[in-house]
Parts: C-alpha cells; sequence; structure tokens
C-alpha cells in the first residue's frame, strides 16, 4: 500500500539575536500560505494522519524549531506506515542562498540565535531515508546571499534526523519562488490591516484550490500543469506589483495528479485575497546593517561601500540621498533591469507622508537595485577570467598552471618547476592514485586547493571580483577546453541552472577522461534536483577511467565513506540503474544514461572544490562522516563562491593533516 503525505512549515517571525543585529520583516502571509497548502493536501482527501502543519502563528508567538519540525515528521512516518508515494514538502518564510546552482537554505524561528539554518536538500535527503517515491518541493523563501558576517556564520544544517543509511533517487518535482540572488516577496495593503500574501506560494494555493484555471486541463491538475501554470502566473502577478519574480518550475516528466475536478475539495478554501496593487507594499528579505564596527566583514555589500556605490548608482544613492529628478542619462550605469525599480524609489521620495511602510518598501527596492548591481559585476567579472584562462594553448608537459608570478605550492610530492608563460607559471607534479591535492598559494597569500592528474592539465586564475575558477583540459582536445570554459563561465556569472545539467552532462567525458571540474558542477545541479542515481553514475565513470572521483562528488552522492589502514579515503559507490529518457528532451550519450555496477573509487581532494561545497560539510550523517573530518572548524573562513579559497591559518592547519610541505 502506498499514501501521499504533505509537510507544510510556515515561518512569519525570525527570533532576533540578543545585541539585535539582524532584523527580517514580518511574514504573516507565510502562515497562511503554508496553512492554505496543508488544507488543501487534507481537502484532497489525504487523511489527517498524513499531513502536518508546522507554523509559528499570526503572532509569531509558537516558534517554528527542529524540535516542532522533527515532531511532525515523526509522526508523518511512524514505524511500520505504508511507503509515501509522493510528499508535498513546502516551506514559506526567509532564507538565504550560495548563490550559485539553486542552493536553498531555511530559516527557522530560532535559526538567528540558534545560529544554524537548514539546507533544504538535505532536509529531504534524510527523508529519502524513508522510502518516499516522489517528492513535490515547494519552496517560497527570499533567498538572499548571506551579506552579513553572523548570516555567513549559520551553520548549515539537515535540520531532522532520520534513522536509516540507504539514500534513494525519487521523482523530485522542483518549484522555487526565484533565482539565486534575488529575493521573494510578499505584498500587503496597510490601510486594511489584513495579513500578507506572499506572491509564489499565493499562485501555488491559487491554483492547487482551483481558482487558476491554467492550472486544470482535461479537468485534473497535475505537477506538470501546477509548474507551467504557476512559473508564467507567478511573473504576472509580480509584475502587478512592480515587482520581478524569476520562479524555477522543474518537475518530473512523469506526471502526478494532484487535483481532479471531478471528486470536489472537501472544506472551504479560505485563501487571502491579494491586496490591490495600489496601495500594496512589498516585503522581503530586510536586514539591518549589522553591529557598529561590523562593515568591513559584510561582503562587498553595495549599501554599506560608499565608492562601489557611487561607482555604480551615482553619489548619494540610497533611501536618505539626493533627489532623484535628474537626467536620464546620469543613470546610464544603472542596470537595465534596475530602471523601472528606479522610478518606483522616486515616486517613495515625493509622498508627503514619512511611514514605516514606505522605508521598509524603499529598503526592499535598494536591495533589489544592488542585487542587479552585483549580478552585473558578476557577469563582467566572470568575462576577465575565461579571458586569462583562453590564453592557456600549449601546456606542454605543466599539469598545473597558475595565474600570476611566483606561485608557492604546498604538496607531498616534488614538483617541477616549469617556468613563466605570459601571465601564468607552470608546473608539472605527479598525481596521486588516492587523490591527494596540493595547495596553490595566490598572489595576496590566500591558497586554493588543486588535485593534479597525470593526464590532463588545471589551470588556476583569479577573477576582478575576487573569486577563483578552475578548468581542467587534454593536451589533444583543445575544442573540449573551450568548451569547457564556456560552463566555467555561465558558473562565474551564475548563469547555470538545474535546467543546464543534460547540456553539461552531454559534454561530461572527453576520450579516455571525465572532466573532474565539470563533473564537480554537474553534481551540484543533479543534487538541486534529488537526482542521486546521476552523482553516482559520474562517480563510476571515473573509476572506469582510472581517476579519482572528485571530492564533491563523494560530497553530494550520499555515498559510504571509510578511511583505509593508511589514512585515504576510499568510496563505495552502489549500483544505479537505467535512467530513462525524457520524452521531450534531446537524447542524450549513454554513458549519461546507462545503468552501472557497484565499484569502490579513490577521491580527489580533502575538501569541496567549489565554495558552495563548505555548506556541507557540518553535521554530515555517520555514512559518510569519514569524508569532512576536520573541515567543520574551517567552514565560515571559506567564502561560497568560486573555488574554494583557504586563508593562510586554514591552509597550513589543512596541509599539516594532509602531510603537505612547501616545494
Amino acid at each position: 500500500m502506498t499514501r501521499r503525505a504533505c509537510l507544510a512549515i510556515g515561518v512569519s517571525t525570525l527570533t532576533p539575536t540578543s545585541n539585535q543585529a539582524l532584523r527580517f520583516a514580518y511574514l504573516d502571509g507565510a502562515v497562511l500560505a503554508a496553512r492554505s497548502i496543508g488544507d488543501w493536501a487534507l481537502g484532497s482527501g489525504f487523511g489527517a494522519s498524513n499531513v502536518r502543519i508546522v507554523d509559528d502563528g499570526l503572532a509569531g508567538d509558537i516558534p517554528v524549531t527542529r524540535e516542532r519540525v522533527q515532531q511532525a515528521v515523526d509522526e508523518l512516518f511512524p514505524s511500520g506506515a505504508e511507503v509515501v508515494e509522493q510528499l508535498i514538502l513546502a516551506f514559506c518564510g526567509h532564507g538565504l542562498t550560495s548563490g550559485d546552482f539553486g542552493s536553498i537554505l531555511w530559516l527557522f524561528s530560532d535559526s538567528l540565535r540558534s545560529k544554524y539554518c537548514v539546507g533544504a536538500d538535505r532536509f529531504y535527503e534524510e527523508l529519502l531515508l524513508h522510502g518516499v517515491q516522489r517528492i513535490t518541493l515547494i519552496t517560497d523563501a527570499c533567498r538572499e546571499a548571506p551579506r552579513n558576517i553572523e548570516l555567513m556564520r549559520l551553520d548549515a544544517v539537515r535540520g531532522i534526523v532520520v534513522q536509516g543509511t540507504k539514500v534513494d533517487s525519487p521523482r523530485f518535482d522542483h518549484l522555487a519562488s526565484c533565482q539565486d540572488g534575488q529575493l521573494g516577496y510578499m505584498v500587503s495593503d496597510p490601510m486594511s490591516g489584513a495579513p500578507g500574501k506572499c506572491v509564489f506560494s499565493g499562485v501555488i494555493a491559487d491554483a492547487l484550490w482551483g481558482i487558476e484555471p491554467a492550472a486544470i486541463s482535461d479537468g485534473v491538475i497535475t505537477t506538470e500543469t501546477l509548474g507551467r501554470c504557476v512559473r508564467s502566473r507567478t511573473t504576472e502577478r509580480a509584475k502587478e506589483y512592480r515587482l520581478k519574480l524569476n520562479p524555477q518550475c522543474l518537475v518530473d516528466p512523469e506526471p502526478a495528479v494532484l487535483y481532479n475536478t471531478a471528486s470536489p475539495l472537501q472544506g472551504a478554501a479560505e485563501l487571502q485575497p491579494w491586496p490591490r496593487t495600489g496601495n500594496a507594499t512589498t516585503q522581503g528579505a530586510v536586514e539591518a546593517a549589522g553591529a557598529p564596527g561590523s562593515a568591513e566583514q559584510i561582503l562587498e555589500r553595495v549599501h554599506t561601500d560608499t565608492d562601489f556605490r557611487e561607482q555604480i548608482l551615482g553619489p548619494g544613492f540610497g533611501f536618505k540621498g539626493r533627489d532623484l529628478a535628474v537626467p536620464a542619462d546620469h543613470f546610464i550605469t544603472i542596470p537595465d533591469d534596475s530602471k523601472e525599480l528606479l522610478q518606483d524609489l522616486f515616486e517613495l521620495r515625493h509622498q508627503t507622508a514619512h511611514t514605516p511602510e514606505k522605508t521598509q518598501k524603499a529598503q526592499a527596492l535598494v536591495h533589489r537595485l544592488e542585487a542587479d548591481a552585483a549580478a552585473d559585476v558578476r557577469k563582467t567579472a566572470a568575462g576577465e577570467v575565461r579571458r586569462r584562462l583562453e590564453q592557456v594553448n600549449d601546456p606542454g608537459r605543466a599539469n598545473v598552471i597558475v595565474w600570476g608570478n611566483q606561485a608557492r605550492i604546498l604538496s607531498r610530492e616534488p614538483i617541477e618547476r616549469l617556468g613563466a608563460t605570459p601571465g601564468f607559471e607552470t608546473f608539472r607534479i605527479k598525481g596521486d592514485p588516492q587523490g591527494i591535492p596540493v595547495l596553490v598559494e595566490l598572489a595576496d597569500g590566500t591558497f586554493t586547493p588543486v588535485v593534479p592528474y597525470d593526464d590532463l592539465y588545471a589551470v588556476v586564475a583569479p577573477s576582478t571580483a575576487g573569486d577563483v575558477f578552475q578548468a581542467y583540459g587534454t593536451r589533444n582536445a583543445p575544442e573540449s577546453y573551450q568548451g569547457m570554459l564556456g560552463s566555467i563561465d555561465d558558473f562565474a556569472a551564475g548563469r547555470l541552472r538545474a535546467d543546464s545539467i543534460d547540456r553539461l552532462a552531454a559534454d561530461l567525458r572527453n576520450q579516455k577522461h571525465a572532466d573532474p571540474m565539470l563533473g564537480v558542477i554537474c553534481a551540484y545541479l543533479y543534487r538541486a534536483v534529488a537526482d542521486y542515481d546521476s552523482i553516482r553514475r559520474m562517480a563510476y565513470f571515473y573509476v572506469a577511467h582510472s581517476q579519482p572521483v572528485p571530492f564533491d562528488i563523494a560530497l553530494l552522492g550520499a555515498m559510504q565513506v571509510t578511511v583505509e589502514v593508511n589514512g585515504a579515503l576510499q568510496l563505495h559507490v552502489p549500483a544505479v540503474k537505467e535512467r530513462q529518457p525524457r520524452p521531450d528532451a534531446p537524447a542524450l550519450p549513454d554513458y549519461v544514461m546507462q545503468a552501472t555496477p557497484a565499484v569502490q573509487a579513490w577521491i580527489g581532494g580533502r575538501c569541496p572544490w567549489l565554495g558552495l561545497g563548505w555548506d556541507y560539510v557540518k553535521d554530515p550523517r555517520p555514512e559518510w562522516a569519514a569524508l569532512v573530518e576536520g573541515l567543520a572548524d574551517h567552514a565560515g573562513t571559506v567564502r561560497r563562491s568560486g573555488s574554494t579559497v583557504l586563508p593562510d591559518k586554514a591552509a597550513y592547519e589543512l596541509a599539516a593533516v594532509w602531510k603537505l610541505q612547501l616545494r
């Protein structure tokens, strides 16, 4: 027997830290959204024992904590219960993102005070231990990148613990409110005093309850019709409120029926009405600037960096700035996406009434302008790092090539310094079959880990935005290297999304090699859609080509890791079933689709290749705890964009553990 279940979480209020340094907007609409989704599940016949709604109340007086959510999960999955055929997993409230690959971090009511955030993929990874066959993830959170140092220090945790050791790949539907680095919004009418309505989850609730006709096809709402409707309708709704939302709605090609109009829903919808557009205000990830003296620790936050703000937005930009009634050509540096928002801010400044709602809306607009400006800077820096990487035409005997002069390397093996080419220094370093890395010191005194492969060359180059990127190539395939640079460019510019995965996976292999950096990028994209089988399939192909499996693939694939007598890490890759083709997608190579056997593998590297991976080194499951042993203490020192960059203190401490020496 199988069943359907629903877990809906709504968080309106985040309990601030004791010094009140952080503040987030009150989102009463998040509670109503979670309740409307949970009530829909009850009205759809899921059964009371299969539905749990966990929220903090419209007054925010019943905090959502890990303990409360754990209790709800335990009640949904009692011992001996039938397998869950489909789980509707919904979160509405505040969240964060690392800025890459659909990373979603949820904030519970006590997250700020207890210094943690919940990784959405780690949360549902636990649920897969219950044998869930399909997860439909609905996440409506203001997913701004953590700019304040206190937010960066939040530990990314699983949020719940489930007994079990085997994670399977389910069918997976991914409905997320907005692109990385953008904000989700709640709209409200301050004149009415009514609770607000979250734009994305509000559209979803309307669709589930049958109020959006575009979600109904042939009398039913399926995951496919829901995703298609929500993607377009959210954009339309947001535009009505002068907002910009770009939801991600990726659903499994085999649709599941959510609602059949032949069997009317039980109970009343009780949906919050949409506020009148003329009076509506927006609320999103509004955050105080931080404790006095902490501005230096905020990562390039535009509104606290006067020089950068003036460079991008002109002098005096901000809520307390000069009059914006100036010639339009003065704003030539404003990103095109921001120019419509500028008019909103101009109108706010000329309102005679100064209210908290006015200030809050102005802050939200400034956040959005900053996000657009930061995206432009990232794209420009991505182009620069690509131009640097393209300068490598003939690596010769070199297998590690570093941009800059006088690079130093910490290594177990002796290194051969081959000399310098314009802009680069070149080295020959013996590849370790068991995947031991080297640490390359950069011009600013920081270090980045690199895994040398005997038959590949790795190129290390910084971007003008301060990130570092690595690309791998083969000597006999310059076209493959150029193609890889296109993927690095998309990664650096923040253009990669989960729907990029098939294109990247098709380019993964070249001759007798599997590109390790491209494999790492693919692993994060696969993880965003809970495709563990594809991560494990990639791991098999590195073994088949006598290459160590990149650390991040081992980290994301939920596979057992053991420590050998000599301290080497061995990865136990399980067998993977054949992947079924998508009917609406182009044909993919066999290595993306085929079944693969169980194998044992060595792991390339001893820490994440990408900064994003450091969100996964804390709170591991016992099966793969050996993989991340000793890394958690350094997680707070690594920025989450680009390749891993370690400050000198962390680098030397890890070098001692890995037995690396200056060569």
